[in-house]
């Protein structure tokens, strides 16, 4: 009876260590569970477990992009781990961004980024990531870029960081200014941002389509709608 009584003792410790660390977990984690969000438009950066920003923890996160966006050629302190949730998402190793080396996963897929080793991606679909890893977690640019915004042009050096407000960027980064209307392949509408890397010489464009559809498209790819 003793012998039985320590091991229900030791159950309920084990149980209650669980159930404490799945209350110290965000607001939105309940039971251990963290369903997918529903889909919406814009690229965002969602944390489901941890403190990605924590030195030595665990973490999981999401991100989000609408369909065509370009992931510049990056690096992380750590190793990054990634599962597709949702839609279909392209990866390559390298420092400059070359279509033709990007491999695409569906979803289920899995993708690793090595510590320090630059890589580049595509949303060839609206997609969400899963990453997991061991922080801090941060995504360096190997060349800055320059994002045009409502709220004026930004120097990057960072993915997911708010960038810094300039008046240097290059001037054949932008042809187009916000609300300038364009056609693409498949869809008409307005340019609501853009982003510009000299060293990879590309500009992608994000559009609102006609239908509230929204999507990013190169400029080469995209022709003025007159």
């Amino acid at each position: 009876m003793q012998k039985l009584a320590s091991r229900i003792g030791l159950a309920l410790l084990i149980f209650t260590s669980v159930a404490l660390v799945n209350a110290s977990a965000q607001d939105t984690l309940r039971h251990g569970i963290v369903p997918l969000p529903k889909p919406r438009a814009g690229q965002w950066f969602e944390r489901v477990w941890g403190d990605p920003d924590a030195v030595g923890k665990a973490f999981v996160a999401r991100i989000h992009a609408d369909r065509g966006y370009i992931v510049l050629p990056h690096s992380h302190p750590i190793d990054e781990n990634i599962v597709i949730l949702q839609g279909e998402w392209a990866f390559a190793m390298g420092a400059r961004y070359v279509p033709s080396e990007l491999a695409v996963i569906n979803v289920g897929g899995f993708a690793f980024g090595p510590k320090d080793m630059p890589h580049f991606a595509w949303s060839k679909t609206d997609s969400t990531i899963q990453v997991h890893g061991v922080g801090p977690f941060s995504s360096k640019l190997v060349d800055p870029a320059y994002d045009l915004t409502d709220t004026g042009v930004f120097l990057l050096t960072y993915l997911l960081r708010p960038g810094t407000p300039t008046d240097s960027a290059p001037a054949d980064c932008f042809a187009w200014k916000l609300g300038t209307r364009v056609r693409g392949e498949n869809a008409k509408g307005s340019v609501i941002g853009a982003r510009c890397s000299p060293a990879n010489r590309l500009t992608q464009y994000w559009v609102r389509g006609d239908d509230g559809e929204q999507y990013w498209a190169l400029f080469q790819d995209l022709k003025l709608d007159k």
